[in-house]
């Protein structure tokens, strides 16, 4: 049985999974319909292609670079409370919680 407050740490960090996954998807789309507009009309309805945000950085876009900042804040963040908590991968597949 964990602790209500580690439970409320163990919550918090699905949460900022969440957030980290919507991000990133928010990231891309904007570096797509933005500076990278011109690569984005090679993809037809229904492709796949695995994006890293290596190739978002470097940008003139202040709001594409105010969100990579913003995102590698998270993963600090995220890196952080893990470490801290010793947050295990049980833990945050644990349906009970």
């Amino acid at each position: 049985m964990i602790s209500e407050y580690r439970e409320k740490i163990i919550l918090t960090y699905r949460q900022l999974l969440k957030m980290h996954e919507e991000l990133l998807t928010k990231i891309i789309n904007v570096g797509m319909t933005g500076e990278y507009a011109e690569v984005n009309i090679v993809f037809k309805p229904g492709d796949t292609y695995k994006f890293d945000l290596e190739q978002f950085r470097g940008t003139k876009d202040n709001n594409l670079n105010k969100l990579l900042t913003f995102f590698d804040d998270l993963e600090n963040l995220m890196n952080s409370l893990a470490n801290i908590n010793g947050i295990t991968e049980e833990e945050l597949e644990d349906v009970n919680l």
